[in-house]
């Protein structure tokens, strides 16, 4: 988590005390444009009575400041470097205001007349308002309309699943991986899951991928992946590129990249990986590992050099030479980190194997669909236990992963989760998640027919 040192609660006054008026409006999803003409009126109001964002208020509010460093935060929590922001300060405050029953807002102390404040998937920055400026507090709902109801992306519908990837323990005695997928609905009223062994996943028509043994003393291993379903079906489309010596563990499927670490012995804990990559199923027979330029354009080269250059201080990023550099942009993989996937990359220093978290959103490309309509601090609160979560598109359910269990609970059109779980399903605690492929409406009912078909129904925890 991001580093941060907390600030003791004000005792005579608040540190944004005072009236501020809107300025401007930055997408946290990397949108060009965005239209100002509902926000020229937003403001916000501070005090030791009262805490106004919007038309949104809370009496008697609690204020705590903590510092945080700015580039450490944004890449936790939004996934985003906060010069985009056109946040450049190293330090800022951020102040979190509540009740004792209610978590109001966190607002950026970006200097003495001007702060921000996250409203949905935007950063709306206001400034210490001046004599004669026009702030909304009340009326004029089409004016607040986008901004305190953002459009959902998917409409509410009530049938929704998802097939979710599972990588196990590697047996003690083979050293063999453990792959499985659980196949798991919700049409509004009833639940179901299904187990599958290895990966299933949707491109076009239905594939699996296996992680197998390749030699007789089990030392090597290959991937194969081919279609179980459609024209490809049967049709010799078998992945067997092997890296001798080498065994695999997969960090990320998707419909068309996967991502993968190659390690020296099947034994070697994650973080001895010397190699990471994300591949293109398309290309999957040449095994060559995507640039992340080619991937996403300059802005993810940009936004990778960056990364690095926050981890490690600019002094040390001038003296890796340019084929390390370029490497580095190779080297890159996807994993689940808080509720969405996040890009990190690895770099060899001296021996040692670094892993730098990006702060650049995967593209549509490679992740369909990664939406969490709640923030992750929000589900904390609700599930202390909470180590992942996902939303169904549509708001069919929201799972959430904790160190046993998957629990679905139901969500509303507010993002209010019900109290206890409609369901849990028993998983174990080294299982990582690797994939998140959804469904919804009439599709559910036909990925269901395939799943039935090579898999098992199991039985939901009793509550």
């Amino acid at each position: 988590d991001a580093k941060q040192t907390v600030i003791p609660p004000q005792k005579t006054g608040v540190s944004i005390e005072g009236l501020y008026a809107f300025d401007r409006i930055f997408s946290l999803e990397g949108e060009e444009f965005i239209d100002e003409s509902g926000f020229r009126k937003f403001g916000a109001q501070f005090n030791l009575t009262q805490a106004k964002v919007g038309l949104e208020e809370i009496n008697r509010p609690s204020y705590v400041g903590k510092l945080v460093n700015s580039f450490e935060y944004f890449l936790e929590k939004y996934r985003i470097n906060p010069s985009e922001l056109e946040i450049t300060q190293e330090r800022i405050e951020v102040v979190s205001i509540s009740t004792s029953s209610k978590q109001f807002y966190d607002v950026f102390k970006l200097g003495e007349d001007e702060i921000a404040i996250i409203k949905g998937s935007n950063l709306i920055k206001l400034h210490r308002a001046k004599e004669g400026e026009i702030i909304n507090f009340s009326g004029n709902e089409n004016g607040f309309g986008s901004i305190e109801n953002p459009e959902e992306p998917y409409s509410y519908e009530p049938r929704a699943g998802v097939l979710l990837g599972l990588k196990g323990k590697r047996d003690s005695i083979t050293g063999n991986p453990t792959y499985r997928t659980l196949w798991i609905t919700n049409d509004g009223e009833l639940q179901d899951v299904y187990e599958v062994d290895d990966i299933l996943f949707p491109r076009k028509e239905f594939w699996t991928l296996k992680v197998i043994p390749t030699s007789e003393n089990n030392d090597k291993e290959s991937l194969e992946i081919k279609a179980i379903t459609g024209p490809l079906k049967d049709v010799d489309q078998e992945f067997t590129q092997e890296y001798e010596g080498e065994a695999f563990d997969l960090t990320f499927v998707g419909n068309n990249y996967i991502s993968l670490l190659t390690k020296n012995d099947k034994y070697d804990l994650i973080n001895q990986a010397h190699r990471a990559m994300t591949i293109s199923l398309d290309n999957k027979n040449i095994f060559t590992p995507v640039m992340v330029g080619d991937l996403a354009g300059p802005p993810a080269e940009a936004a990778f050099r960056i990364s690095l250059e926050e981890s490690l201080g600019s002094e040390v990023l001038q003296n890796i030479d340019e084929e390390s550099l370029i490497k580095f942009e190779s080297n890159f993989i996807l994993k689940r980190h808080h509720g969405n996937w996040r890009m990190e990359s690895r770099i060899t220093l001296d021996d040692r194997i670094l892993r730098i978290p990006v702060a650049f959103k995967p593209t549509e490309n490679v992740v369909t669909y990664d939406n969490l309509p709640l923030s992750w601090q929000e589900i904390k609160r609700k599930i202390p236990q909470a180590q992942d979560a996902f939303c169904a598109p549509g708001k069919s359910f929201l799972l959430v992963r904790t160190p046993k269990y998957l629990a679905m609970y139901g969500i509303d059109g507010n993002n209010n989760l019900t109290e206890a779980p409609l369901q849990r399903i028993e998983i174990d605690e080294a299982d990582e998640i690797i994939m998140a492929e959804w469904a919804r409406g009439d599709f559910v009912h036909r990925w269901t027919d395939v799943v039935a078909k090579i898999g098992q129904r199991i039985i939901f925890v009793q509550n």
